[in-house]
């Protein structure tokens, strides 16, 4: 079988520090490219962001190009006004059709330009990105999240329909697709028709993620880890935390991750003073600070309305701490309860972490497995290892 030597990533998300502030696939590309390295792959990333740059980092190489609509005025008006009305939508498809070109036109010739050559490329689903590949290259789409499915199953709003239509072109044309869970391979089989996926669960670095010795536990405190936002279930949990400060007047509430409105949001829902200041929000952290900052938690809460999979768990549990998670298939497929952390229905979460803060057994019990549980899937060596048999299988 042909040994995997030349790596290329194509991402409109990729973690640097040119490019601090992204979401749940630029960690895990920034995680997987760094893995590969690490066992001798020259990996390369083509990344389309809102800045212009070439860097090195932790061994990969990236070449950042800006937003192709950003960066063409014209092309961007021709985006925005097609796409309100309805007798144009086909010139609305050709846009975004158009803007995958330009892409691909700008790989081929970054490639000629270096010499370089790729074994195989992979990139993500959200975009049909896919569709900018170069044809020579083979390629894999890994099911991180599409706006199709966004906007079917997880209600998400004003999605570009251009968006939608790139991403069941891609689908259409390719034969080699990672789904990251059973319920993501379940949704994505029902909305694109994919045949024969290649599951691989995404893993974590449990080396890094783990215990902390000597934590100072904050007593009845309350962890949300992640896009403070509806859809992540903030609302859920402010609501969940004000009928739990009832009973226990010391509890407190700790948000990290970019809070959007929710400083806002508290202080125009909670009248209550001293609930409104137990209510603290960190923003953005880094990934040493988060360890730190999760080993002082009582209980982490992930009351999200919808999820393909959660990086952010997976790091909670390796680091040893007690989850509650909301009753969504994705979460059902990580959380056996109560052996590894607690299911919560949307009104019931103030109840499961009641019986965190009084069950000492049960608190040390699902926090040991959770650490478990993630040794034992959801490594990151595990990960990769498999990622690199699919792509040999591929070429």
């Amino acid at each position: 079988m042909k040994e995997i030597k030349n790596v290329l990533i194509v991402t409109r998300e990729y973690k640097s520090f040119r490019t601090p502030e992204v979401g749940g696939t630029g960690v895990f590309y920034k995680n997987l490219c760094t893995e590969l390295v690490k066992r001798g792959i020259s990996v390369y990333v083509f990344l389309i962001s809102k800045y212009v740059f070439d860097i090195e980092e932790d061994g990969v190489n990236i070449h950042s190009i800006k937003d192709v609509f950003k960066a063409n005025p014209l092309l961007e008006l021709l985006r925005s006004f097609t796409g309100k009305v309805k007798a144009l939508e086909q010139f609305h498809f050709k846009t975004y059709l158009s803007e995958k070109k330009n892409i691909s036109n700008q790989i081929n010739s970054w490639i000629r330009k270096n010499s370089l050559h790729f074994d195989i490329a992979e990139t993500h689903d959200f975009d049909g990105l896919a569709l900018a590949i170069p044809k020579e290259i083979p390629y894999v789409i890994r099911c991180h999240g599409s706006w199709s499915v966004l906007e079917k199953y997880f209600g998400y709003k004003k999605v570009h329909k251009g968006r939608v239509f790139c991403e069941k072109e891609a689908f259409k044309s390719s034969e080699n697709i990672i789904t990251i869970s059973q319920y993501n391979e379940t949704i994505n089989k029902a909305l694109f028709g994919i045949k024969d996926p290649k599951l691989i669960y995404n893993g974590i670095d449990e080396k890094f993620y783990k215990p902390v010795k000597n934590a100072e536990i904050i007593p009845q405190s309350v962890f949300f880890l992640g896009n403070i936002s509806f859809e992540k279930g903030a609302e859920t949990l402010i609501s969940s935390f004000v009928k739990l400060k009832k009973k226990y007047p010391g509890a407190s509430l700790h948000f990290i991750g970019k809070p959007n409105h929710y400083p806002a949001y508290i202080t125009e829902n909670i009248p209550d003073t001293e609930t409104r200041n137990s209510v603290h929000f960190y923003g953005n952290k880094p990934a040493t600070e988060i360890v730190e900052m999760i080993s002082k938690a009582e209980v982490v809460c992930f009351p999200s309305k919808g999820e393909n999979f959660s990086l952010s768990l997976l790091e909670v549990m390796a680091i040893q701490k007690p989850v509650i998670c909301s009753a969504i298939d994705s979460f059902k497929e990580i959380i056996e309860e109560p052996v590894n952390g607690l299911i919560a229905g949307e009104e019931d979460f103030h109840e499961k972490i009641s019986l965190i803060f009084e069950d000492d057994d049960l608190r040390n019990r699902v926090s040991v497995n959770a650490r478990k549980l993630i040794e034992s899937k959801f490594g990151i060596d595990k990960m990769v290892d498999e990622t690199i048999s699919y792509y040999k299988e591929i070429i």
